[in-house]
């Protein structure tokens, strides 16, 4: 009969065994590491991979270690030189971090790497990094910092199929892990693209095909017909808080992409009219000026806000335009916004500042446009990033035991 306990959820066609409960030092070797003596330049700048574990963060395979030793460096000291396809396990400073060695190397003391036998797959190890932290977290002792022994991490048991099974199981988390990593790179790609335009626009250094005239001297209140504060309709009125329009809150916006996320709060017309909050018009600007300041979104509905914000409505230049160069004037004022409990920036002082924009609205349009497509490719991405995380999440709850 199948022990239900070792079977999981979810198989590859054509295995049915039920796993088995080995300890690490069933399927392959514990080992520790050791620093050389650092007042020895001898013993330093060789050759050899020297690993810590700030280097180690379950970041698949290592390579490269930022500091290297020598031979004579690795025979005086306590390191070992460990194998390819060693699992570099953390034992202290992070304890339960993994990383797989892709070439012959070497760690500090901070280390109980695991080296794995010929039946035991070394990515299916790596892939186990939850449950081995898990457990590795609950036995870790100290005063100072927690740390797990050898002997400790010798004994933490895992399911295990057979090899492979492992397999299987093992290339079909590393494509996942390889997609994750591609799609965090392209994310950063994007974001540092995203900043690239913004330099290069706003400075005037890239301009659009045919347009060529200087862009005019404005005051940022310059860019609206009206600018509107918020206010707050009386919490301890049921009804003020039971309509139909959103009320706007810092905690609603989402960070950097100038757009509104999930609305949680709503508010009646007779709220609106018995507080200082105002009902403010559709495809408006709205900006945090106190708690969260720096963030803004342009809002596709009429809405009411709290007195953090202040909102540009009735735009004189391109919507996104507008709300681009709200987002590079905030960036910058965020960075020195004054307050003690509370940093932010005045109304007064911000609709004061001075700001460049260009005459033609066809252009401000082709740069908001740009911009704003730049944000939807990063949306886009995060999303797909999410979902791979997700699929992770639940294989690692359902393949595994």
């Amino acid at each position: 009969m199948k022990n239900e306990n070792l079977v999981p959820k979810v198989w590859f066609k054509g295995f049915s065994d039920p796993w088995e409960q080995r300890k690490l030092s069933e399927i392959g070797k514990i080992h520790g590491g050791g620093t050389p003596d650092s007042g020895k330049p001898e013993y330093w700048n060789g050759t050899i991979n020297w690993f810590t574990p700030t280097e180690v963060s379950n970041n698949g395979f290592l390579e490269n270690s930022i500091r290297k030793i020598t031979n004579l460096g690795l025979k005086k000291s306590s390191a070992t030189l460990l194998p390819p396809k060693t699992v570099l396990i953390t034992s202290r400073a992070g304890v339960g971090n993994m990383g797989i060695l892709k070439y012959p190397a070497s760690t500090n003391q901070g280390f109980q790497s695991f080296i794995p036998d010929s039946n035991t797959d070394e990515y299916f190890i790596y892939s186990m990094q939850p449950f081995i932290s898990r457990i590795a977290n609950r036995w870790a002792s100290g005063s100072t910092f927690t740390e797990i022994s050898g002997k400790q991490m010798a004994k933490i048991e895992i399911g295990i199929p057979d090899t492979s099974e492992q397999k299987k199981i093992s290339e079909l988390m590393k494509t996942i892990d390889n997609l994750i990593a591609a799609n965090e790179d392209k994310l950063e790609q994007l974001k540092t693209l995203k900043k690239l335009l913004m330099q290069k626009i706003f400075s005037q250094e890239w301009r659009f095909k045919g347009f060529t005239d200087p862009w005019e001297q404005r005051k940022l209140s310059d860019i609206s017909e009206t600018t509107v504060g918020g206010g707050t309709p009386d919490t301890k009125i049921v009804d003020y808080w039971s309509g139909s329009i959103p009320w706007i809150q810092s905690s609603n916006l989402e960070k950097d992409t100038l757009k509104v996320g999930k609305i949680d709060k709503y508010v009646s017309s007779e709220g609106i009219v018995n507080s200082a909050t105002k009902l403010i018009a559709k495809n408006s600007i709205a900006v945090v000026t106190r708690v969260g300041v720096g963030k803004l979104a342009v809002i596709p509905f009429e809405y009411t806000t709290s007195q953090d914000f202040l909102s540009f409505s009735n735009l004189n230049v391109s919507r996104w335009f507008g709300a681009y160069l709200l987002y590079r004037i905030l960036k910058r004022e965020a960075e020195k916004s004054q307050g003690t409990s509370i940093k932010g920036i005045t109304k007064k002082a911000l609709l004061q500042l001075d700001v460049q924009i260009p005459a033609d609205t066809q252009e401000q349009s082709k740069i908001g446009t740009s911009l704003n497509k730049t944000d939807d490719l990063i949306a886009a991405n995060e999303d797909k990033l999410q979902q791979l995380k997700e699929l992770k999440k639940y294989l690692m709850q359902n393949m595994f035991v």
